[in-house]
């Protein structure tokens, strides 16, 4: 990525964090925005989401349905001509990642 596509993404990164945390009506606890990645001409943005608990199906609904809302107030936000469109992806890295560390403390290592 160039310097301007690193800049954008990581400066949509912490809007839309932002936005999700304190201003949607449905409330997502324990989430995180790991990675945002842009197209080329800034046009779609695809914004990686990790949760943290058990109701993870559920808050990804929550977030992909306020989709709109949240292009919206990016927009209000983040200072570009065309703000680009949100795609969200959920991320089980985390829950892997954590299932691993897991799996090595549960190791018996004499």
């Amino acid at each position: 990525m160039k310097h301007r596509e690193i800049r954008v993404a990581e400066e949509i990164k912490r809007i839309v964090s932002d936005i999700i945390h304190n201003e949607l009506t449905e409330k997502v606890d324990f989430f995180s925005i790991p990675h945002v990645k842009l197209a080329k001409d800034l046009s779609i943005a695809k914004i990686y989401i990790s949760f943290f608990n058990t109701n993870e199906e559920e808050n990804f609904k929550k977030v992909t349905s306020s989709k709109k809302f949240i292009r919206t107030r990016l927009a209000s936000i983040l200072k570009l001509k065309r703000v680009p469109e949100l795609k969200f992806i959920n991320d089980h890295s985390l829950a892997e990642g954590s299932d691993i560390i897991e799996k090595i403390n549960n190791l018996n290592i004499s």
